[in-house]
């Protein structure tokens, strides 16, 4: 169906200019970009759509995505197309479900639930080919996808360190899957195999040739690094002595300062590399395991280990200051969710109230957890201020981004990180929004990409004043408001706040 937009506010984020008009759209593509000034023949087309003054542009980009399983088992991609996402950048963070092969597909499935989620998908491909062949045109958003370096490793060998037959095996499964449609390579500094092979000069010079040779994308997740300063200096030297794009995946800092000294390195030396992308959450909190801020003596305890070899008075005892949090650190803790069934009414307070309810200390509060269940109790807490979140934004580089789950749970980013980093960093910058989410990211992959005559017609209709999301750490799955249309390769893939049911999604590296 061949459709006209009219009545709409369009943006020209280079010249920081906005005016009214609308766009034509024939197939799949935009044939014509309107002002007020211009003769629009509306009898052409099967349909007119009145914007009433709303924003027309183009899709944003979700530069680190984790729905490789959730493209699968809910192609409408809901969470995605609400808040106006409709490119996500797959297989992420050294892992992902392609390439492997079914008799491996127990040992890969350990690995990539906790990060994916586990929607009970039985895996029907092998190869990256077949992989994104049941991506293609049958979703509901494009998708780009980074090879995943610990995946490979793992189907040539379960040892960390390759030998030379590993080495060749993964060259070549590293070679195909390029053939087949990754845009690059992803890694992990911190998880083994990726790991070993990002600290392995052997195996690491093999991968830079191979993404030299075809252009592709080196995207490091820096994520619970050792030492985040010395892996990016590392990243940024092998794309500059490569000629790589770069991409710094999954910026988790312990506090403001921290994520300061990583954007001041990256900002000082990102000139080096063919270009620069990094991402990082929009909120500033995070979420954390109870097990997490327990002392190393009791993390290796069963919450039954507890009870029976603490006395209360002397567990709460042995509490104070052993903590990996202070006390008023502590009294800060917001609980989203625990095993405990007569806690569970708390979901969503902090300790401090939590304490004062109960008449009990924090430390009381807390060794009631301990003996219960420490895996499953979750809390919410404050990492960086909202403050240095905004310098980080500030920066052309540095892009907001989904992250999807931790140990299987749902992160309210997944299906609110646009409004989210749209309401508390960019609301009154509709062209630095476009330049940030779309000019930037197409760019750097190499996509042509916007509203402009001859482009393919991915965009959105969007009210700016309802651009929200009540999504949250503690009730993360809540559709996002204000994406009043989004038309994926000419169809309309979402409307009046429900999916259309489109699957016009395309790999974009086939196109």
């Amino acid at each position: 169906m061949d459709f006209l937009i009219t009545n709409a506010r369009l943006v020209d984020c280079h010249k920081k200019r906005t005016y009214t008009g609308g766009v034509a759209i024939i197939e799949s593509r935009i044939v014509e970009v309107y002002d007020e000034h211009s003769y629009i023949p509306v009898d052409h087309f099967d349909r007119v759509i009145d914007a009433k003054g709303k924003y027309i542009l183009p899709g944003f980009f979700d530069v680190h995505s984790k729905s490789d399983l959730s493209a699968i088992s809910d192609p409408s991609r809901v969470s995605a197309i609400s808040q106006g996402i409709l490119v996500e950048v797959i297989g992420q963070d050294g892992f992902s479900v392609a390439p492997v092969s079914s008799k491996n597909y127990l040992l890969h499935s350990q690995y990539v639930f906790a990060g994916l989620g586990n929607p009970q998908l039985k895996w029907k491909w092998e190869s990256v080919f077949q992989y994104l062949d049941n991506l293609n045109l049958k979703t509901a958003s494009n998708i780009l996808f980074y090879a995943p370096h610990g995946t490979m490793k793992l189907e040539c060998s379960q040892n960390s360190t390759l030998s030379f037959t590993g080495l060749s095996a993964l060259t070549y499964i590293f070679e195909k899957a390029m053939d087949d449609g990754a845009i690059g390579l992803s890694m992990s500094v911190f998880q083994d195999p990726s790991s070993t092979g990002w600290n392995d000069e052997r195996e690491m010079s093999v991968l830079l040739k191979i993404l030299q040779k075809r252009d592709g994308i080196l995207c490091v997740n820096i994520e619970n690094s050792k030492n985040h300063l010395r892996d990016i200096d590392k990243a940024i030297t092998f794309a500059k002595n490569h000629e790589l794009r770069l991409h710094i995946s999954r910026i988790v800092p312990d506090n403001s300062e921290h994520l300061e000294a990583i954007l001041s390195v990256m900002d000082k030396r990102r000139k080096e590399t063919q270009n620069l992308l990094a991402d990082i959450s929009p909120y500033p909190n995070r979420l954390l395991k109870l097990v997490d801020i327990l002392p190393e003596k009791l993390k290796i305890l069963s919450p039954e280990e507890i009870r029976i070899k603490f006395k209360r008075s002397e567990s709460i005892k042995s509490l104070h200051g052993k903590l990996n949090y202070s006390e008023e650190q502590l009294a800060t803790l917001k609980l989203i969710t625990t095993s405990k069934r007569d806690m569970g009414k708390y979901e969503g307070v902090n300790l401090e109230t939590i304490s004062l309810e109960r008449d009990e200390t924090i430390y009381e509060v807390i060794f009631n957890f301990m003996t219960f269940d420490s895996e499953k109790t979750y809390f919410e807490h404050e990492v960086i201020t909202p403050d240095s979140l905004k310098k980080a934004f500030e920066l052309s580089f540095v892009l907001p981004a989904t992250t999807g789950h931790m140990d299987g749970r749902y992160l309210p980013d997944m299906f609110s990180a646009i409004p989210t980093y749209f309401n508390d960093f960019s609301k009154d910058d509709i062209h630095g929004l476009v330049m940030k989410l779309s000019e930037n990211p197409s760019e750097f992959y190499k996509i042509k990409w916007g509203i402009k005559q001859g482009c393919k017609a991915n965009l959105i209709l969007v009210d700016p004043d309802n651009f929200n999301s009540d999504s949250s750490y503690v009730n993360p799955r809540v559709i996002s408001d204000g994406v009043e249309l989004a038309v994926v390769n000419g169809k309309i893939a979402w409307e009046k706040g429900k999916p259309t049911g489109s699957r016009t999604g395309e790999v974009l590296s086939w196109i």
